[in-house]
């Protein structure tokens, strides 16, 4: 039997509690030994909570000989700085994302990275779900023939509505697009490929934000110093242009999360932010054969009902067996295993700093006026095995 990877957290705030959950309950092969914060009474709490047999400080977990990966589940100001210290003390990182709130930053920890042999990942690892996974399968089978466009929406009103310490979302290193951005273009470049030039237009729609949500509602407005809606581009190598919206200015909407048009067909494909859900698609063909012996108006009513065309939408089944809920930490399983077998890790460098590029390049677009043009490209990371189960890894 595989011996089991220990891990350690640095960062005991409100996203360690899913992690220290799944790094505790659903993943075998990881031994989480130690978690470590800024404030002792947190990682106090968060290891009685789970049972980590060690609360300690960040210089006692970066110490310890036997942790072998650092997860980095910091606020996004800090990314770096522990991202480097864990290097520099020899551990492998899986940071939580944005990965680096510059490139400058995020070049920085992956050559360091590099120059000492060490891996280096950050979220989201949804990508490594059954759902995103599934629907890379279908892409690459030819479902919908070529990838010709798609669009992508993340619509909410924001961390005020139900975070307990929404104040950094709105701060420096925060904002939608580094909050949520990288789920959808993580999913994004995995399915289409490498990114070419983006557009944007970018506000801040409110100057501060009143707190709503039941946990904290007494407690005032939050200045909101970064931009709240993107509205954007996505030219990929490949050829296909992607609108995306990203806000957290929006009360409600119905548009898809994620949808990939084609030649033949389309991809409605599930959340990003998610491991599973469901993937369908509807084939050009059957919209045809339903209006073969139809006149004129009768075939021009029938493709523009929405209703008769949603009887032609076909779910897939899912060709992995990961559930259908909020998990976190495959990324750090996925690490784990190649530290043993000798293989890359799929949330690597190249992926890392080419998302990190394109989360950026939206402000920087937004700002000149004009696409911007990528300076990086990246490696898609290779499928998971068919039929792989939730918490294993090939």
């Amino acid at each position: 039997m595989k011996r089991r990877v220990k891990v350690g957290i640095i960062g005991c705030g409100t996203i360690s509690d899913v992690y220290a959950r799944d790094l505790t309950q659903k993943y075998k092969m990881l031994d989480l030994a130690a978690c470590a914060d800024m404030f002792p009474e947190k990682a106090q709490a968060l290891a009685q909570k789970y049972g980590i047999p060690k609360a300690c400080s960040v210089e006692e977990l970066l110490a310890d000989p036997e942790i072998e990966i650092v997860v980095n589940l910091t606020i996004p100001a800090a990314h770096t700085e522990v991202n480097l210290a864990a290097l520099n003390a020899g551990k492998h990182v899986f940071s939580e994302k944005p990965f680096a709130t510059n490139l400058e930053d995020a070049r920085k920890t992956i050559e360091l990275a590099e120059s000492k042999g060490l891996m280096v990942g950050c979220s989201p690892d949804t990508f490594l779900g059954a759902g995103i996974q599934t629907s890379k399968k279908l892409l690459d089978e030819g479902w919908i023939g070529k990838p010709v466009a798609g669009t992508a929406n993340v619509t909410n009103h924001g961390h005020e509505m139900w975070h307990p310490n929404p104040g950094f979302n709105y701060q420096p290193g925060g904002g939608p697009m580094l909050d949520l951005g990288p789920y959808y273009i993580t999913a994004l470049v995995v399915l289409l490929g490498p990114i070419d030039r983006i557009t944007c237009v970018a506000k801040k729609t409110f100057p501060e934000r009143t707190i709503l949500g039941p946990v904290n509602r007494d407690k005032g407005s939050i200045p909101v110093e970064v931009n709240t809606h993107y509205t954007g581009i996505i030219e990929f190598k490949n050829g296909a242009v992607v609108s995306i919206n990203i806000s957290n200015d929006i009360w409600y909407s119905n548009l898809p999360c994620l949808e990939i048009y084609g030649t033949e067909g389309t991809m409605m494909v599930p959340d990003p932010n998610m491991y599973g859900g469901p993937v369908k698609i509807i084939r050009g063909d059957n919209m045809v054969d339903s209006i073969e012996n139809l006149d004129m108006m009768g075939a021009l009513m029938t493709i523009n009902s929405h209703e008769k065309m949603s009887a032609f939408v076909k779910e897939i089944p899912l060709a992995y067996h990961n559930v259908d809920h909020y998990y976190r930490g495959l990324g750090v399983l996925d690490m784990a295993f190649a530290l043993l077998n000798g293989r890359p890790h799929r949330t690597k460098g190249d992926l890392v700093f080419h998302v990190t590029e394109a989360l950026l390049a939206f402000d920087q677009a937004a700002k000149e006026g004009k696409p911007y043009k990528m300076t990086s490209t990246c490696e898609i990371p290779p499928s998971l095995p068919i039929g792989l189960s939730f918490g294993e890894m090939d």
